[in-house]
């Protein structure tokens, strides 16, 4: 086990700006799997995740260099921010609609492995799937945050630029549609 694993992100961050290139392959291999899965999440698209992912590290990479660094203990909502912001110009520049996925990615032949992330995954996660794709587009985008990326309501509010009571809402709206969704459509998460 690589005992940089066991360091605070704040020195990691520290390290790297001080010559070590290790600190932030470190950083990288910590987080990968969530800022992915938020990424493919939005976009669907196993291409432009990768692209958007590799992006988010060199913006990272670039404002840390520029001497902007996350607050204690952000990196992660930090890069998900990066990464959601990437995700949206990337949408306005192809003029498409972000898309909300859910469930399991299985990448094959690539360096990344991700997992699924929240509560809602389980053998019919494709009925699942299509009714939170039904949602209005705030209340998916909360739950995917929420379950897939795994952001408390307090970095959601960040990464959404609302306040906490309307990704509250959201959230307890998309949850209350989906329940409902699924009473007409009898699927039971048991």
């Amino acid at each position: 086990m690589n005992p940089a694993n066991n360091m605070s992100d704040e020195k990691l961050i520290q390290f790297y700006l001080n010559g070590n290139p290790t600190a932030m392959a470190t950083l990288v291999e910590l987080y990968k799997d969530r800022i992915y899965g938020s990424i493919y999440t939005t976009v669907q698209d196993k291409h432009v995740a990768e692209e958007i992912f590799h992006d988010v590290f060199i913006q990272i990479i670039n404002n840390m260099m520029a001497g902007l660094t996350p607050e204690e203990g952000g990196f992660l909502q930090w890069a998900i921010k990066l990464a959601h912001a990437l995700c949206i110009e990337r949408s306005r520049k192809t003029q498409t609609t972000i898309v909300a996925n859910t469930g399991a990615v299985e990448v094959k032949d690539q360096p990344l492995v991700i997992l699924p992330f929240g509560p809602l995954y389980h053998e019919s996660h494709g009925k699942i799937k299509s009714m939170i794709d039904m949602l209005p587009h705030d209340q998916r985008e909360v739950i995917m945050l929420n379950h897939y990326a795994g952001l408390s309501l307090k970095d959601i509010t960040d990464v959404m630029k609302c306040s906490l009571t309307v990704a509250l809402d959201n959230l307890k709206f998309g949850l209350n549609n989906l329940r409902k969704m699924m009473i007409e459509k009898e699927i039971s998460l048991s």
